[in-house]
């Protein structure tokens, strides 16, 4: 009872959380004062602490309940874990702390539950930079586990751990009974959830300890890599601006986009309607159904909608918009506290164009809704306009022709999807895994994930010459999920970054 109940409140302090992040995150891009930043970054930093705590509440229940699920989808782990890894420079640098990133591999491509393993990682690196003094170090490790896995590490200089506490760690709600703050953020749940994320990816994890020495977290994950290069890792693009064509005179003034919020909160929808109003015309509705009524009168180019709402929830009103010929055509954008993947696919099958788990990003919606919205102008305009690649027009006779052709096609149908893997693949041709590893790369000198890469960047070199996209939004529309990937993957192909290709091809049209 006290479990349901803590989860009911936890779902409900999602809304407000978003409200608390969102406005911190967009106060941080626009203030300068170095004085400033640090009071904003000390209110971000103790929000996310809430909201790993309302999490973890919410992980108990799951685990009570036994319902656990591994959403694991194809990534690179190396990339995943430095930028975590990353994210705590800035807490580590005000305790002058050493923080270190080592992997044996440049790139790891593996298939992981990117949010079960962000809470592992987030926990482990918090913990090891709390209890580390000044002037200490922290470490995190990437390396390998025997012939067909990967171990993480994450190493500090602490106060360590006795015997009894390293025998008890993973208990759940222990707590270490000493004179410094306690362990998993003061609730003794941390680690425990730790590690049953990392159980459900197949893995172990141990703690070494030495009082007054240190100590080094262990996990060992039978991950297997699609894909692992060792070599030395390429450095991250930095952060690429818009393109724009200034030779051309101005344009006529063209009417903002129309978007729909849909949400019963006040305060939200307000706080979105004037994030947004600077891009859009924004019109609102409190309900669902007050939103499938304005979705019949304004016609919006796209619907931000919550889930749980009054009179008509979030996926009934997606239903009617989708199951009528004059809204069909219409993205939606659902906004809802459930972050499980059954939850969110009750959304996507009614028709939801994407999902977002309270409390969201802000930058990271608006790159969402850029994104839908330019998509869907490339399926509206000309054939001049409209980008596809090349097939071959002479016939086909050979089965190693039709089985690249068909493999292409459906790569090409799918392009804009992050998450296709080899399984689904290796579905499509009728093949096993194996045999569709062996076909491709005998075919093309390419793994099948190479192959589906070498697609993805043919794509994007012509939405590039295109020069009215986003280098960001050109990763998204291609099927990156992370423009820095996009860039680093552009670049090792084509031997030059995305934004000197784009310089390059302006020089020679000129």
């Amino acid at each position: 009872m006290k479990v349901k109940f803590l989860t009911n409140l936890s779902h409900e302090l999602k809304t407000p959380l978003t409200l608390v992040l969102n406005p911190i995150e967009n106060l941080m891009f626009q203030e300068n004062s170095t004085e400033k930043l640090e009071m904003l970054n000390l209110i971000s930093r103790n929000a996310k602490r809430l909201l790993n705590l309302v999490n973890q509440l919410l992980d108990l229940r799951k685990i009570e309940a036994n319902e656990l699920n591994l959403n694991a989808t194809e990534g690179d782990l190396v990339s995943f874990c430095q930028e975590i890894v990353d994210s705590f420079k800035y807490i580590a640098v005000r305790k002058s702390i050493h923080l270190h990133f080592v992997s044996v591999y440049s790139h790891y491509h593996t298939s992981f539950d990117k949010d079960k393993m962000e809470r592992i990682l987030i926990n482990l690196l918090s913990n090891a930079i709390k209890f580390t003094n000044e002037g200490g170090n922290v470490s995190f490790q990437i390396a390998q586990e025997g012939t067909s896995g990967i171990r993480l590490i994450v190493r500090d200089t602490g106060i360590g751990l006795s015997k009894d506490s390293t025998d008890k760690i993973f208990e759940r709600f222990y707590q270490i009974n000493n004179n410094v703050d306690i362990l998993n953020q003061g609730s003794g749940i941390g680690l425990s959830i730790a590690q049953e994320f990392v159980k459900l990816h197949g893995g172990t994890i141990k703690v070494e300890s030495e009082e007054g020495v240190g100590s080094a977290f262990i996990i060992s994950l039978p991950l297997y890599s699609l894909e692992a290069v060792q070599s030395p890792p390429i450095d991250l693009e930095p952060e690429v601006t818009p393109i724009t064509d200034f030779a051309k005179s101005e344009p006529p003034k063209i009417e903002l986009p129309i978007i729909l919020i849909v949400d019963d909160d006040d305060d939200l929808r307000a706080y979105l309607v004037e994030s947004l109003k600077s891009k859009y015309k924004v019109i609102e509705a409190s309900d669902g159904r007050q939103g499938w009524q304005k979705a019949l009168s304004y016609h919006p180019q796209l619907i931000v909608s919550d889930v749980n709402m009054p009179v008509v929830d979030g996926v009934e009103m997606v239903r009617k918009i989708k199951n009528d010929t004059r809204t069909k055509h219409i993205p939606v954008i659902m906004l809802t506290v459930l972050s499980e993947e059954v939850d969110q696919l009750k959304g996507l099958e009614s028709g939801a164009s994407d999902y977002l788990s309270k409390p969201f990003s802000f930058h990271l919606l608006s790159i969402k809704i850029e994104n839908l919205l330019s998509l869907n102008s490339l399926l509206k305009s000309t054939y001049s306009k409209h980008i596809q690649l090349e097939t071959p027009e002479i016939e086909i006779e050979s089965e190693d022709e039709k089985f690249l052709l068909k493999l292409s096609k459906y790569v090409e149908e799918n392009i804009e999807d992050p998450d296709l893997t080899v399984e689904e693949l290796s579905k499509v041709m009728f093949v096993s895994r194996g045999t569709l590893y062996n076909r491709v790369l005998s075919l093309t000198g390419e793994t099948p994930v190479e192959y589906v890469r070498s697609v993805k960047l043919k794509k994007s070199i012509a939405l590039l010459q295109k020069n009215d996209m986003k280098i960001s939004q050109i990763a998204y529309a291609v099927g990156f999920s992370n423009p820095n990937y996009f860039a680093r993957a552009f670049k090792a192909k084509y031997n030059v970054s995305p934004t000197e290709y784009i310089t390059q091809t302006r020089k020679t049209a000129v």
